[in-house]
């Protein structure tokens, strides 16, 4: 019988000892340590535990070191290399499981056995099943941080189930990718890629991940293995990869390397580039053709019954939303000396246009839906205005602005971009109709984008000041995201409060 182990827990470390922790009393990679006894000190499946020190100067490295000499686990140390994917390439040269699991130096393990539950979710899972991730809870364990992350998504990279209770997440996801923290694959799925790519210095995982997919291999989240991610915890790191050059120079690699950037992903270029192949394995992103997707999110064909105008003149709730966004507008507006110029995306049936140009401001209005701009256009019809009258066209290319370069002061995107297939190729094209002070504003539903989702999405596609938007907890409290090249605009805006 062989005395191999099924299972190689794998902890690179740099700097996780009490001495790196924020207020020098927490001793991470002994935190972590003691949680992998308590939750295997009963385990059946055999496991290895290696650690790979990276050269840290604190004290882990003496840590480790009595836990090797404890005989717990094995011990490699190095000189500092500071490039996470170099370490976690040895580590899995001196393994011998058939299971890989990587664990961050700042973690705890709270799930009993787990060694032998996550081989059977690989033993009992699909064929094609290469990488598991655990269900991440918030320090103190209430809360779901990570459940799987969507990566070719049209809210860009996110996290499932984030805020979510933790009983309320019981079922296995597919997903793009896992969190590294604790990232489990099988060893086949490593040696088919060659490792970890070592010109990524942050993010390597989803590179990683990436590359599963493309080869075939599925990856899920599952809830009944459970840790918590104490990151937060940690005091800032002397090492080139965490720092902005390093985070950057890692994110510009990924995008030379796959034509797209990892947190917001042009969907439109994926699905060309990548027609055919495993990666766009979703069919909530994937499953129609590009055409087909925008038709659909532009909802069914308009009536007067249906319009907006119709609702705001009788749904009261309804006016508040539309309000509201005209009061975004306002306070905009209030930091100018001439009438604002905007340009409103996805403005359905053309009210929200007639609303802003009542206020004197000059509006150029676009809707996806020809239906929506036809029905608007006969509302709009014979209305005089206190400036110029709005203009109201068919967006006939979904990623276009067909706007003059340089010539808005606002662009408004006040509806539908939960719906919209696409988002970055639409805010990708912002930059180039504003004028050097202008403002990009974005409201979304808060059940479909979290506040700091929508601000890191529009954040990641410019270099754009994106003040932090407020978080809240009301499902009737929208999400709003105002963004400029230059952040002094918004010390003389007001706060926007629904």
């Amino acid at each position: 019988m062989s005395n191999a182990p099924r299972v190689s827990i794998l902890i690179p470390n740099y700097n996780n000892g009490r001495e790196s922790s924020r207020d020098r009393a927490v001793d991470l990679i002994g935190d972590l340590l003691e949680s992998l006894r308590d939750t295997l000190q009963h385990e059946t499946t055999r496991f290895e535990v290696i650690a790979y020190d990276d050269g840290s100067t604190d004290d882990s490295l003496a840590t480790l070191r009595q836990w090797r000499d404890d005989g717990f686990l094995k011990l490699i140390e190095a000189e500092h290399c500071g490039v996470l994917a170099k370490t976690a390439n040895k580590l899995v040269e001196a393994s011998r499981g058939d299971i890989l699991v990587r664990l961050d130096g700042d973690i705890t393990v709270l799930t009993p056995n787990w060694v032998t539950k996550l081989c059977a979710v690989f033993d009992q899972g699909p064929a094609e099943l290469g990488v598991v991730g655990p269900k991440q809870l918030t320090d103190g364990g209430k809360w779901v941080h990570s459940f799987g992350d969507f990566v070719l998504h049209p809210k860009g990279y996110h996290h499932l189930y984030q805020g979510a209770e933790r009983s309320q997440v019981l079922r296995p996801a597919e997903v793009d990718h896992v969190m590294g923290c604790f990232y489990c694959c099988k060893r086949e799925v490593h040696d088919k890629l060659g490792g970890y790519d070592e010109n990524i210095l942050r993010g390597q995982t989803v590179e990683f991940g990436m590359r599963a997919r493309l080869e075939g291999y599925r990856c899920f989240a599952v809830p009944h293995i459970e840790f918590i991610h104490r990151h937060s915890l940690r005091d800032l790191r002397n090492n080139h990869a965490d720092t902005d050059g390093g985070i950057d120079s890692a994110r510009q690699s990924f995008i030379d390397k796959w034509g797209f950037d990892r947190l917001s992903a042009d969907l439109d270029y994926v699905r060309q580039r990548y027609a055919g192949t495993p990666l766009l394995w979703n069919p909530e992103v994937f499953g129609l053709p590009g055409e087909d997707a925008y038709a659909l999110a532009t909802g069914p064909r308009p009536t007067i019954e249906t319009s907006h105008w119709k609702r705001y003149g009788e749904d009261a709730a309804f006016r508040q939303q539309l309000d509201f966004r005209v009061t975004i507008a306002r306070q905009v507006a209030g930091t100018r000396a001439q009438p604002l110029s905007v340009g409103l995306i996805g403005a359905n049936d053309g009210l929200l246009a007639h609303l802003l140009a009542q206020l004197g401001m000059t509006v150029q209005a676009v809707e996806l839906s020809a239906d929506h701009v036809a029905l608007g256009q006969q509302f709009l019809a014979g209305k005089t205005y206190p400036g110029q009258s709005p203009t109201f066209t068919h967006q006939t290319d979904p990623g276009v602005l067909p706007w003059e370069d340089d010539s808005m002061d606002l662009v408004f995107w006040p509806l539908g971009i939960d719906r919209h297939p696409n988002p970055t190729r639409v805010i990708a094209q912002a930059p180039r109709v504003m004028r050097d002070d202008a403002v990009f504003a974005v409201v979304a539903p808060t059940d479909t984008y979290l506040p700091h989702e929508l601000a890191m999405q529009v954040r990641a596609i410019h270099s754009w000041s994106v003040p932090r938007p407020q978080a809240t907890t009301n499902p009737d409290q929208p999400t709003v995201v105002l963004a400029a090249a230059d952040s002094a605009v918004f010390q003389t805006a007001k706060p926007v409060a629904a």
